[in-house]
């Protein structure tokens, strides 16, 4: 590994990892804050501006208050849950590949609104149909489609609306501010940017670029200064550079507080 500044940031990571199998947040010192065990492999994270974390294991989706108590659950009976999210008006989006589709929940756990994301006929698992999604703030949902190798967007009442295919299996994709994709993808060690036509107009990989022995990329984040952080859940660490120039802002690694991070969300 080549020499890096420290890690600039806290941060809260999702391990998905049976030694571990918890939700922790750490200062830029490096040491844990609050940890919450699971009682699955968590996946995914999304947090509220007032410090309410919602987080989802294969099962189950669970929110947390601002002191990380559990306050609220809702689980089904297949797995998995590869994606949640708040929503502005209060309901949470859950993105459930045991039902192939992506919908909303009250506080009541009452369906609202509901999309079908169509099963390929070789698909196996049925849990790799998708996995990181998020509604964006048009209303329509972005997907990344893990078995067909694509980026999708769907709308809630016409279905699929934009695709693009990617080179591996896509992971978590981010829109950007110039209607640009950032799109992760997984055991490959790159993330692309693709133009709406599909086309990649930036590439990161990590060996290449970085002289990274290649990992597993899952979870990305985009910061206001254009700092792109991921999860690389191979080697059990964080990655933090700058998307335009590639220059390496840090690296988080210390398996002693972090294993196999599915995704994570940077700190203020």
């Amino acid at each position: 590994m080549p020499d890096v500044p420290a890690f600039p940031y806290g941060f809260i990571a999702a391990e998905h990892d049976a030694r571990h199998q918890r939700v922790i947040s750490v200062a830029r010192s490096g040491k844990i804050t609050r940890s919450f065990a699971c009682d699955d492999l968590p996946l995914d994270l999304d947090l509220r501006v007032d410090g309410h974390l919602l987080l989802t294991t294969r099962p189950a989706v669970i929110a947390l208050a601002a002191d990380w108590r559990a306050v609220w659950r809702y689980a089904i009976a297949d797995v998995f849950i590869a994606a949640c999210q708040w929503l502005p008006n209060g309901n949470v989006l859950i993105a459930d590949t045991s039902r192939a589709q992506i919908y909303t929940l009250d506080h009541q756990r009452q369906m609202v609104r509901a999309v079908d994301v169509p099963r390929s006929p070789d698909l196996a698992p049925a849990h790799n149909l998708f996995r990181n999604t998020r509604q964006l703030e048009g209303g329509s949902l972005l997907v990344a489609c893990h078995h067909d190798r694509k980026v999708a967007e769907f709308d809630w009442d016409r279905g699929l609306i934009w695709h693009a295919p990617v080179e591996g299996t896509p992971y978590q994709a981010i829109r950007l501010a110039n209607g640009n994709t950032l799109v992760s993808l997984g055991p490959s060690g790159r993330i692309v940017e693709l133009d709406r036509s599909g086309l990649v107009v930036v590439r990161y990989d990590m060996t290449a670029d970085h002289g990274l022995e290649r990992g597993w990329i899952a979870g990305i984040t985009l910061q206001f200064d254009g700092t792109v952080t991921y999860s690389d859940s191979k080697h059990d660490r964080l990655v933090a550079f700058d998307w335009r120039s590639k220059e390496l802002r840090g690296i988080f690694r210390d398996r002693d507080v972090l294993l196999h991070p599915s995704t994570h969300l940077i700190l203020p």
